[in-house]
């Protein structure tokens, strides 16, 4: 008889709780309403200019969507003498920079981008270009190196490292317009 009941205990203790363990399970959340679709590496690119550019202390709910959790957003810097030094930030990290300029407007714009993929993962090598404010001339240019992989639905960044022009590493020909 002992048996039964503690079957029974099972039984109904699992029924109470699998609602609550239930609500607990991680869920992929979707993407907000407002940010523009990533089915296509062409939309995910338009996507990230949209979400780099406008004022620096704007909503980035659309720039989040577009990066895995854990992803990570590499500029590289040049110092004076010509040493490169990379500076890992994650998701969080990019936006909290980026705010620091207030309201200041900046515009990033992809020049050209050379894609290749295979499976579910791509790779984008992407010529920019940026301005600042309403000015029409460009501040910099430089090339992204983006990292991507398609869940089945859409275009997530896992990583972008990116370097500026300098007058000492001009950007080749072979990768402007």
């Amino acid at each position: 008889m002992r048996r039964p009941t503690l079957f029974l205990a099972l039984a109904l203790a699992v029924a109470v709780l699998a609602p609550t363990l239930h609500a607990q399970a991680p869920e992929t959340p979707a993407a907000p309403a407002a940010c523009p679709s990533t089915a296509t590496l062409d939309q995910l690119i338009t996507a990230i200019d949209a979400a780099v550019s406008g004022p620096a202390n704007k909503d980035r709910a659309c720039f989040r969507d577009l990066f895995l959790p854990d992803a990570r957003l590499i500029p590289i810097r040049i110092a004076k003498d010509g040493t490169a030094t990379p500076v890992v930030l994650n998701v969080d990290g990019w936006i909290n920079a980026v705010a620091k300029r207030g309201s200041d407007i900046f515009h990033e714009h992809q020049l050209k981008v050379k894609t290749e993929t295979w499976g579910h993962i791509a790779h984008l090598w992407s010529t920019y270009e940026t301005k600042i404010g309403s000015d029409d001339k460009p501040a910099d240019r430089g090339i992204n190196s983006i990292q991507a992989i398609f869940d089945g639905k859409r275009w997530k960044v896992i990583e972008i490292t990116w370097q500026a022009e300098t007058p000492a590493d001009p950007i080749p020909e072979k990768y402007l317009p």
